[in-house]
């Protein structure tokens, strides 16, 4: 008989090329061989030239959704991704508590491309005091974790004030961990990492050149649930995470999809 597969369920938005959000999030969890279920919460207009539109699903239907996934099928690792409304944070939020899912990975999207921010203060908030001491961590990019913790969108660049910096952070989340992305180092080396009760460990990778890097956070945060939905602990399967999103870049450097920016290559992402 076949071993049943883990159960991840993604909860986000849906980009009709493919590249970022649940669309990103069902090839990483098809590619690590996880059963791959997700919930949607806003459906996009946008390719890789731009952000074109968007309506919201209901908060009502969100709740709706989620009762029917984790009422029945139920999951073993949930990641959320773009979410954009108080009441649907709030809503997932009740949720994910109400069926005491396991593991949460929580990749808080408040910023665009460009570095602005797309939401509310109130939405900032409902993160902070809803979503994160649900999560088992949290995957914010460098100018996500930035704002979260100044209320500036430059992008971080590691060094010795910035992990104190973010120690300090991580401190007021309690048993929250924090996700490290994409941080260039004062060396000019790169490292995913993770800061993990009151630790930092960095996870350095080379630097793969390529525009092709649309959907990269989702994917290591897709990856990271299969990761733990498997039993890894977090620091391994932020580093194995790591690794595979990196083989998943290097895997789509000379793709030509559309015009602009590109994906990257979830079937190596195993």
């Amino acid at each position: 008989m076949n071993q049943q597969p883990r159960k991840v369920l993604t909860i986000g938005g849906w980009d009709p090329c493919g590249a970022f959000g649940v669309a990103a999030d069902i090839k990483t969890f098809s590619a690590m061989q996880c059963y791959g279920m997700a919930v949607m919460t806003v459906v996009t207009a946008q390719n890789s030239l731009g952000w074109h539109g968007a309506e919201f699903v209901s908060a009502d239907l969100v709740a709706q959704q989620l009762d029917a996934v984790l009422g029945d099928y139920g999951a073993q690792a949930v990641k959320t991704g773009f979410l954009g409304k108080l009441e649907i944070i709030e809503t997932v939020a009740a949720k994910l508590k109400e069926y005491a899912v396991p593991n949460v990975i929580v990749d808080p999207v408040l910023l665009n491309a460009q570095g602005a921010a797309m939401f509310p203060a109130e939405v900032v908030s409902a993160y902070k005091n809803k979503l994160f001491p649900l999560a088992t961590a949290i995957t914010p990019n460098r100018r996500e974790l930035n704002w979260l913790m100044t209320g500036e969108t430059e992008s971080l660049m590691w060094s010795a004030e910035t992990e104190l910096q973010v120690l300090s952070f991580a401190d007021s989340l309690q048993k929250t961990a924090i996700v490290l992305k994409g941080m260039k180092q004062v060396s000019g080396e790169w490292a995913d990492g993770l800061i993990e009760n009151g630790a930092v460990t960095l996870f350095p990778h080379e630097r793969v050149e390529t525009r092709n890097v649309s959907g990269t956070g989702d994917s290591l945060s897709a990856a990271i649930c299969c990761l733990l939905a498997e039993g890894l602990s977090l620091k391994d399967a932020v580093k194995k995470a790591s690794q595979l999103t990196v083989k998943a870049i290097a895997g789509a450097v000379d793709w030509q999809l559309g015009t602009g920016p590109g994906a990257i290559n979830h079937n190596l992402m195993r």
